[in-house]
């Protein structure tokens, strides 16, 4: 079992991340997310690992890599699992993502562009898409609840279709505000 860590607010991911070690799995975190891990003494392994390339272009592209979204998007079909094998490609049985902040009023275009976050949206709406065969958490609240479920067998189908409309509600409030801040951006 495979987790994906990649959250801005950090609270109780290294209680996550213990979990889910703790329970076998193996986990693999952005930058920071890694850095909290490391330093608290978890054994979490880098997300480049799993992308395959390093961080590009200044932090800006850490998961948008075919081996990440690939290992999220898969399903239990013989075709996928059959792709996933002949590419090497790990699958991804759980995504922790909680976006960049935004600024609150920005003065400029430059002040909030660098903080508009595609790759995060991106691995939790394909894990909420594919709720079925991934865990999506985007809040640190459902942590404690996930953990407890995956200590008693697993996640129930209710509970994962629940996460599930709770990130694509996090990512459309999130798509709103960043809509605003282009719609009040001056140059």
């Amino acid at each position: 079992m495979l987790a994906v860590l990649g959250v801005s607010d950090k609270r109780g991911i290294d209680v996550l991340a213990r979990g889910l070690l703790d329970l076998g799995w193996d986990v693999v975190a952005t930058e920071g997310t890694h850095r909290l891990c490391v330093e608290a003494g978890l054994p979490v392994r880098a997300v480049a690992d799993l992308a395959g390339v390093p961080t590009l272009l200044g932090g800006r592209v850490k998961t948008l890599t075919v081996s990440v979204m690939a290992g999220i998007l898969a399903r239990d079909t013989e075709s996928d699992l059959a792709e996933l094998s002949r590419y090497d490609i790990t699958r991804v049985d759980l995504v922790a993502c909680n976006y960049y902040r935004l600024p609150a009023d920005p003065a400029s275009f430059a002040e909030f562009r660098e903080k508009v976050d595609i790759g995060g949206p991106a691995m939790l709406r394909a894990a909420a898409k594919n709720c079925a065969h991934v865990v999506p958490l985007s809040d640190p609240d459902d942590y404690a609840g996930v953990l407890e479920q995956l200590n008693a067998g697993g996640v129930p189908m209710e509970a994962r279709l629940a996460l599930a409309a709770k990130a694509f509600r996090i990512s459309a409030d999130y798509e709103q505000a960043v809509a605003e801040l282009y719609a009040g951006a001056t140059a």
